[in-house]
């Protein structure tokens, strides 16, 4: 479908339609080293990227990547990227060298911006020492921009990385060029549907799939933030997502409404006790976009705001990432400050923005969405695909959508968006998502993933991450991953491998495969569990049966047994004892 036939606009002009002395960002880390830029300076600022890019020979439709913590430079390069009609493409710093490697190779970019050491979760997150080998993945990269760290304590060094310049060198002669002929910025008049920014499923068999959205990913945005949450110029928004999310794209769309946006580099709520507290009193936050599994961390732990914080500016909070537990309402309603507006989001990084969203004039109820977003017409199907109310069922979407991708990359028979969404439910948008709607509340409450991708305590990953992850391991003959939950919804990875004749399943080959996995994507997709089985059960065109294995490990009823080519290897998790979580 083909949206507002020939209208012409630039994304990057419509985020930066404010140019005045209103601070738009505050980038500040774990040391306090802060910058404050206005609306003028950023407007100003990606003026001079955008001359940097053209500099490069950076057109229209040419691929630009960023693998960098949440700085800045990736917000001011990606609204660069967009006024020249050129395509962004963000990578989760979180992920490995196997992982961020699989991803940019699909795209091949000219150029890719990224930045030093940062933590994360506890743990040293080191890019530079992940760079070289994922650029050798990279033969059309022209060139790699380094964002050096602010940290006094760190000397970087990067002179092992090809291709690798500083920022500041990148941009030096585009500065000076427009200091000495400040010529006007011009942005690129494009159509609806023209390539803006690229993201990625999680990846099922095969590679993660390039989802490409356009402009219309903005307008759902603008709703989210706008008519939602009611936001305004005066309010200050800080995220927890850094870039490759999509709540990051999100983020950086709300510049439209003339807010302030906190930019954090590094992981505020693992410092201390009271650092993101610390944090919203000293920027006057107003609304909070945090992990549900954060708040469920917080409340664990004790983490509230004490006497000492006034948060009076504080207004809302939104748990995102997984399903909200009830304790996270309680928490951030109880022991966060009286009167707070806490309402969790559910999206998707299909539609780039939310599905179920907020509405203040509407009561919440513990551990349920409020209302579907406007212009979403949202329902529950069971597996003949009648909506239903009071069951459970998959969420799909009923209605054409401006902001669902235009393509999925070197997809040019759409073979792989009717694969993945449309021909489960003919005439609807899957979105793969396991949901409920509340008879008498007519509100709604997710599940989790009804396919293949895991999601334990905010970590959105799939099974085929753990699968290249084991690619080529010794021994190893094929593998399953799922995830099992327990009464109250806590979520964990299991893995089932099967082992090649000949070679045995022992500690020493448990302790090798979550080695590998930590070393090629993150600590957080190893699995909790890691069992020997005797056959992995596939369908009849050769599909390995995530879906079908999440369901008997987790006790229920599978519809058709008659896809299964070897029915007999369903019998081990029928019945396989994995003890109490």
């Amino acid at each position: 479908m083909e949206w507002f036939k020939g209208a012409r606009l630039n994304y990057a002009e419509n985020i930066l339609k404010y140019r005045d002395s209103k601070i738009a960002l505050i980038a500040t880390d774990a040391e306090d080293n802060t910058d404050y830029i206005s609306y003028k300076e950023l407007y100003d600022e990606v003026h001079v990227y955008v001359k940097a890019l053209k500099n490069e020979g950076i057109k229209i439709g040419d691929n630009v990547a960023c693998y960098m913590s949440n700085k800045k430079e990736a917000v001011i390069a990606f609204l660069a990227t967009a006024a020249i009609g050129a395509v962004w493409t963000g990578t989760l710093p979180l992920l490995g060298t196997k992982a961020t490697t699989v991803r940019l190779e699909q795209i091949q970019p000219k150029l890719l911006f990224t930045s030093g050491d940062f933590k994360f979760d506890n743990v040293e997150i080191k890019l530079v020492d992940r760079l070289p080998e994922i650029i050798s993945s990279l033969p059309n990269l022209q060139k790699v921009i380094y964002c050096p760290s602010k940290s006094k304590n760190k000397i970087e060094d990067i002179s092992r990385i090809p291709k690798c310049v500083y920022i500041s060198e990148f941009l030096h002669p585009a500065r000076e060029a427009l200091r000495d002929d400040p010529a006007d910025l011009k942005f690129e008049q494009l159509p609806f549907d023209h390539p803006l920014f690229i993201s990625f499923t999680s990846g099922t068999t095969g590679a993660p799939k390039s989802l490409v959205h356009s402009a219309g990913m903005f307008m759902a945005n603008v709703r989210d933030y706008g008519l939602h949450q009611n936001c305004t110029r005066k309010d200050t928004l800080y995220n927890q997502s850094p870039v490759g999310w999509i709540s990051w794209g999100m983020f950086v769309n709300s510049l439209h409404l003339g807010v302030t946006l906190v930019l954090y580099d590094g992981d505020p709520f693992q410092e201390s006790p009271t650092r993101f507290w610390d944090l919203v009193d000293k920027y006057d936050i107003a609304s909070v976009y945090i992990w549900s599994s954060t708040v469920e961390y917080m409340d664990i732990h004790g983490w509230t705001p004490t006497s000492k914080h006034s948060l009076k500016n504080l207004r809302q909070m939104f748990p995102i990432g997984s399903p909200a537990k009830p304790r996270c309402f309680d928490f951030l309603a109880e022991k966060v400050k009286p009167g707070l507006f806490c309402a969790p989001v559910y999206g998707s990084t299909e539609v780039f923005g939310s599905i179920c969203g907020l509405d203040s004039n509407l009561p919440v109820y513990r551990g349920e969405l409020q209302v579907y977003s406007l212009g979403m017409d949202i329902r529950i199907l069971d597996e003949k695909g009648n909506p239903v109310i009071g069951e459970r069922g998959d969420v799909v979407l009923a209605n054409p959508y401006p902001a669902l991708p235009v393509s999925i990359l070197d997809d040019e028979n759409k073979e792989k968006v009717n694969e993945l969404y449309l021909e489960r439910y003919p005439g609807y948008w899957s979105f793969g998502d396991e949901g409920w709607q509340n008879p008498v509340t007519k509100g709604f409450i997710v599940f989790g993933r009804s396919d293949e991708t895991m999601n334990p305590k905010g970590a959105r990953f799939n099974c085929g991450d753990i699968y290249f992850a084991l690619e080529g391991f010794p021994g190893l003959m094929d593998s399953v991953c799922v995830s099992q939950f327990n009464s109250e919804m806590d979520e964990r990875v299991v893995l089932f491998v099967k082992m090649l004749p000949g070679h045995k399943f022992t500690s020493q080959v448990v302790d090798a495969i979550k080695k590998t996995i930590a070393h090629h994507l993150t600590h957080e997709h190893v699995p909790e569990i890691i069992l020997e089985a005797p056959d992995i059960p596939y369908n009849l065109t050769g599909k390995k049966l995530n879906g079908l294995v999440k369901k008997l490990i987790n006790k229920r009823a599978i519809a058709n047994e008659s896809v299964i080519v070897n029915p007999s290897s369903i019998e081990f998790y029928q019945t396989v004892d994995l003890g109490q979580f």
